[in-house]
């Protein structure tokens, strides 16, 4: 997944029009570095390789 071009700061103002969910902007630097931390997470997971071999489990139990 490339996210080189990924701006945060507009994803989110886009998101919030889209969603008609409007963000206090005493709030606003929070979510956003809140955002910066959720895209760098699932950079990760998204960039863990996975063996073709693995198969999707049917049931998901704890």
């Amino acid at each position: 997944m490339e996210n080189q071009n990924f701006n945060t700061q507009e994803y989110i103002q886009q998101m919030s029009l889209l969603l008609n969910l409007s963000i206090n902007e005493k709030y606003k630097d929070g979510v956003i570095t809140n955002f910066e931390k959720i895209k760098d997470i699932a950079e990760i997971v998204n960039n863990f390789p996975l063996p073709e071999s693995i198969e999707i489990a049917p049931i998901f139990e704890p």
